[in-house]
């Protein structure tokens, strides 16, 4: 339960993260950059696990790298669901955000579930 709330607060924080760091990430407005990061939160928690089963031969065939692009796209929807919060300026912006969300993630991951990683 604790590693849950940790991934879904870490995924919360790292968009205004992003946009602190990375020069093709804009941060329009604080408040709203923290609500597009609980959309991006909730997208991932329900949206996410749906997409993966849908393109699951796919991402074996690629070996996985579709669910890369997969998140890449949930990250770039999320700007157009929440506006005036963030500018992603490219696709491959969203691309590294989409990493730093996972690699945050997996850390996580890897803190409070040692016996199994999941995705």
């Amino acid at each position: 339960m604790t590693a849950t709330l940790l991934r879904f607060g870490v995924t919360v924080a790292a968009i205004p993260l992003c946009a602190r760091f990375m020069d093709g990430v804009h941060l329009i407005n604080p408040n709203n950059a923290l609500l597009l990061g609980i959309v991006l939160a909730v997208l991932y928690t329900l949206i996410r696990p749906l997409l993966r089963l849908v393109f699951k031969l796919a991402s074996c065939c690629t070996m996985g790298l579709v669910n890369v692009l997969l998140d890449a796209m949930v990250v770039n929807w999320v700007p157009k669901i929440v506006r005036n919060s963030v500018v992603i300026d490219s696709f491959w912006w969203a691309l590294a955000v989409a990493l730093a969300v996972n690699a945050l993630r997996l850390v996580v991951d890897m803190l409070f579930d040692k016996d199994s990683i999941r995705d």
